[in-house]
């Protein structure tokens, strides 16, 4: 059985309609107005419909035989917000009216098609040109405050990543390619009991990057091996606490088979970072990373923004990278336990 590493594309739904010609334009009216109902009441997704027509040519008939000289397919394609807002829908009257007056349009001879899944395909090598990536994702990792929290498993669940990659380039020289990430922003929130809404984000005053390596010669790029550092910037009650930045928050290295990473689990080396009040420098607790997965990818662009400080990498990275991957099975057997 296939493992769907992109979560919401489960919830993607795509629907065939054969009409009349003459009916068209009244179908995909309704179909807008479904469209309109299912975001009105919260059922879909964050993507917009996608309606696809296709008028058959005068004489001939497509589909699956049953279709006419003047026949029109047109195909619908949007997402669930979650697979129970999609039971809800079922029940819910202003959704049931509007899929009535669609089936009212549509052709019954014409076998209705259905699918429930979109699966992506990968990239065998890294991207020629460089682009722009927004992933959603959760981390997870021990926070402790002085006299507030010890050892909270805090997990940042609705965390969005986004970064730029840098073109496929041996950018080393060592023969083998790479592609450096700058991330731009990054960050997540919760609530906590005792210091209230948490806010984590990106502490800007420190590299907040990562790379991805191919581990071999030849035609193909992957697998590969991958690394981040971050510095994060929390916001709590007590105000800003910035993790120390002389020490950056590394997640990784891992084997990945494909890029984006979705799927594939970056368990932290770091151990305890102190805690600093950004207003203070005053040490007021501490973070242990724990494990960053990006689940869902939001949207790729391959719209390269031309500045070196973007495609060019910071000699150091390919430091960390080196140091830490001879020991990445040991670093994989680490897990930080949040609820």
């Amino acid at each position: 059985m296939g493992v769907n590493i992109y979560r919401n594309e489960s919830l993607i739904q795509v629907e065939t309609y054969q009409t009349d010609t003459p009916k068209a334009e009244a179908l995909i009216h309704q179909i807008r107005q479904k469209w309109s109902v299912l975001r009105e009441k919260g059922y879909a997704g964050d993507y917009p419909v996608e309606i696809l027509r296709n008028a058959a040519p005068s004489g001939k008939s497509e589909g699956n035989g049953s279709a006419g000289a003047h026949d029109t397919k047109i195909i619908e394609v949007f997402r669930w917000k979650s697979a129970q807002d999609r039971v809800n829908a079922q029940n819910d009257p202003a959704y049931r009216e509007v899929e009535s007056t669609i089936s009212a349009l549509v052709k019954t001879d014409a076998v209705k098609e259905t699918y429930t899944q979109a699966i992506r395909g990968f990239n065998t090598n890294f991207p020629g040109c460089g682009g722009v990536e927004l992933l959603k994702g959760v981390c997870s990792c021990l926070l402790s405050v002085d006299g507030l929290v010890e050892n909270y498993p805090m997990s940042v669940k609705n965390g969005i990543v986004l970064m730029h990659r840098s073109p496929r380039m041996d950018l080393d020289g060592d023969g083998r390619n790479e592609m450096y990430l700058k991330i731009l922003m990054h960050g997540g929130e919760i609530v906590q009991s005792a210091l209230g809404p948490i806010r984590v984000e990106q502490n800007f005053s420190v590299p907040n990057d990562g790379i991805v390596k191919s581990n071999g010669e030849g035609m193909s790029d992957f697998p590969g091996t991958a690394i981040w550092r971050v510095g994060w910037r929390i916001q709590t009650r007590l105000g800003p606490l910035l993790t120390d930045p002389a020490t950056p928050l590394i997640f990784g290295p891992a084997n990945v088979g494909h890029y984006p990473p979705v799927g594939t689990h970056f368990h932290s080396p770091t151990g305890k970072v102190k805690l600093l009040l950004e207003t203070t420098g005053e040490p007021v607790g501490t973070l242990t990373p724990g494990e960053l997965t990006a689940f869902d990818i939001v949207v790729t662009k391959d719209d390269e923004i031309f500045a070196d400080i973007l495609n060019t990498p910071p000699k150091e990275i390919f430091d960390v990278l080196a140091n830490h991957t001879p020991r990445m099975q040991e670093y994989e057997s680490r897990h930080v336990v949040v609820a």
